[in-house]
This record gives C-alpha cells, sequence and structure tokens, in this order.
C-alpha cells in the first residue's frame, strides 16, 4: 500500500512540476491586417445586422471560381498551395499570386475579380466574410 501511495505522489508530482515549467501563455500572431484590396480601394461595411461567416475552401489544380464580386469585406488566408487573383481594376486586368501563409483582402463592387489555381497542389483557404444577415457572399458578374 505504500508503494502505490508513493507512486501516485510521485507521479503527482512529476505531472504538477512538469505542467509548472511547461508555458501556459497563449501566443498570439496576427496573420493579416489590411485596410485596402487587392486593387487599393478601401472596403465598405454593408448596413443590416451583422453575421461573420468563415469558410475553408479546396480549390483543385485547375480550379477557377468564376468572376465575380464581393458585397461584403472577405479576408482570405491561404493555407496551403498558390491561389492566382485576376481583378478588373478601372478597366485593366491586374493579377496577384498568394501563396501559402499569405492573405488578401476583398470586397469593393468596383473590383470585380476571379481566382484559379495554377498550381501543383490542392490550394486550400480560410475565408472569412464580414457580411450581414440574408447577404449573398458573392455575387457573379458576366
Amino acid at each position: 500500500m505504500v508503494s502505490k501511495s508513493f507512486a501516485i505522489a510521485a507521479a503527482t508530482v512529476l505531472l504538477c512540476s512538469g505542467h509548472a515549467l511547461a508555458s501556459s501563455k497563449p501566443v498570439v500572431e496576427e496573420l493579416f491586417t489590411a485596410n485596402r484590396t487587392l486593387g487599393g480601394r478601401v472596403v465598405v461595411y454593408p448596413e443590416g445586422t451583422p453575421e461573420m461567416r468563415v469558410y475553408r475552401i479546396t480549390l483543385p489544380v485547375g480550379a477557377k471560381i468564376p468572376l465575380h464580386i464581393h458585397p461584403s469585406p472577405v479576408v482570405v488566408m491561404v493555407e496551403q498551395g498558390t491561389l492566382r487573383n485576376v481583378r478588373i481594376v478601372d478597366g485593366v486586368e491586374v493579377t496577384d499570386t498568394i501563396k501559402a501563409g499569405d492573405g488578401f483582402l476583398e470586397g469593393h463592387p468596383g473590383e470585380p475579380h476571379y481566382v484559379i489555381n495554377t498550381g501543383t497542389e490542392p490550394a486550400i483557404s480560410f475565408v472569412t466574410f464580414a457580411s450581414v444577415e440574408g447577404m449573398p457572399n458573392m455575387v457573379r458578374v458576366e
């Protein structure tokens, strides 16, 4: 009985002392901040009842999200792969390549754009919409 109690006490001391040595502080890393789109325009927040939406989107190699706009601000963080963002700014087509670990801001009606995965692996992104209830995430442009 003494050896069992000793073992429990020893295990408790080891677990507690190990826990005390481990850092219990959170690690906070700012991954992205912006107030302008890739085209240089300031986004506008829509009026209505606020609604935040977060999606994880996987775009296979060669896949394309067609030409569209966003009626609310959108933050995209690329987790894996590479995306090509092609947008029309003042009638001119402008292309940016966004790699894993990078992000961008969208959400201005004057910047229709499409996104394509031209890389060699699926592109995975976390997409956050600062929207309002009932508003679509995107509107296709024909």
